[in-house]
């Protein structure tokens, strides 16, 4: 079934950092739109902004969403312009806004930074409508006339009358994605990744509790669990962003064996990728049901194993649901199993 854009509002509203608390030391090219504190202040309030975008996505979503492409059922990752394209115009906009506009109480911008020029100008005006309905105040252009010519428009001015340091948040957010955005960390501007502003190496604890915030605590302390007997096993870590996919992924010397992951198709999971568990058949036999049958599924190319597409070659998936709590000894004990046959090898 496809996701809808109220889906992936929802989504994405789940995986938004939680709000800074203390005052923290930026990169340099932030130090040029305002001082810590406010960007600090920024931030947070364009956290409550992007929420209340998410918030009636979730609830009227459906009038915007026009594109009915469908996700692959066993993809990660989503390319907003293909699948959501309403969502992509508007990051498109908010970002030129923030970008492009010079910043005091309200962001002032030319009109030809201004718009999204591969999209009509009625779309464009769509766009503007509903970011009016999210609290922006637009001046300088009449959202009523969709045969207007843009180029006889002058400057426009953006404001966000309940909180103007929501534009600071706004502008740092839109470098952090142009200038800091990777191919390992995308999506910034919409997730407000800010952690990319600092001036410091992000902590893998803090990505792994914004993944799993989402769960019970029992569950949460469950994973950080694993992480770390992931780490006291010798295996190295990575982080990968993409398409609002959240993997982080675990390696013995260069094998992928484990990984937590977040999408909006898959959930969150545990994602695995071992091939050795025939070695460990005593093991195996006394696993529970749910796990015995995984492993019959097998990691790798369905179509090669039995001649269709099943998911296999992105890994076997663990759904994070509190009932495989009663089951965690058995998974720790493959995990555990796996190593040690690496390790002996």
């Amino acid at each position: 079934m496809r996701k809808t854009l109220n889906d992936l509002a929802s989504y994405i509203k789940g995986i938004i950092p939680s709000k800074p608390t203390d005052i923290f030391e930026v990169k340099e090219r932030f130090k040029d739109v305002s001082n810590e504190l406010e960007i600090k202040e920024g931030i947070n309030a364009y956290i409550d902004f992007l929420k209340s975008i998410y918030d009636i996505l979730i609830i009227k979503g459906e009038l915007y969403d026009n594109n009915k492409k469908v996700v692959h059922e066993y993809e990660n990752r989503i390319t907003l312009s293909v699948y959501y394209p309403f969502l992509d115009n508007i990051k498109s906009i908010l970002m030129n806004i923030g970008y492009y506009g010079i910043i005091n109480d309200q962001i002032i911008i030319s009109k030809n930074r201004f718009f999204n020029e591969k999209i009509s100008i009625s779309k464009n005006l769509e766009c503007l409508i509903f970011l009016v309905d999210c609290g922006l105040k637009i001046e300088g252009i009449d959202l009523t006339n969709k045969i207007q010519n843009l180029s006889n428009l002058n400057e426009i001015k953006i404001s966000y009358p309940s909180n103007p340091k929501m534009l600071i948040g706004l502008k740092c957010m839109s470098i952090a994605e142009k200038e800091f955005g990777t191919l390992d960390n995308q999506d910034i501007f919409l997730r407000c990744d800010y952690k990319v502003l600092k001036n410091s190496e992000t902590d893998i604890i803090c990505v792994l509790n914004d993944l799993i915030r989402p769960l019970s605590q029992d569950m949460q302390n469950y994973i950080l669990h694993l992480h770390q007997n992931f780490i006291d096993n010798g295996l190295n870590y990575s982080i990968e962003i993409k398409g609002f996919w959240i993997f982080i992924k675990y390696s013995y010397k260069r094998k992928e064996l484990w990984g937590f992951n977040a999408s909006l198709n898959n959930g969150i999971h545990i994602n695995v990728k071992v091939e050795n568990m025939d070695k460990h058949i005593n093991i195996v036999q006394n696993f529970p049901a749910y796990l015995q049958e995984l492993l019959k599924k097998g990691y790798g190319c369905g179509r090669k194993r039995n001649g269709f597409c099943d998911g296999g070659c992105r890994g076997l998936q663990i759904l994070l649901e509190d009932s495989i709590l009663n089951i965690k000894k058995d998974i720790e004990m493959w995990f555990n199993q796996e190593i040690n046959f690496l390790k002996n090898k």
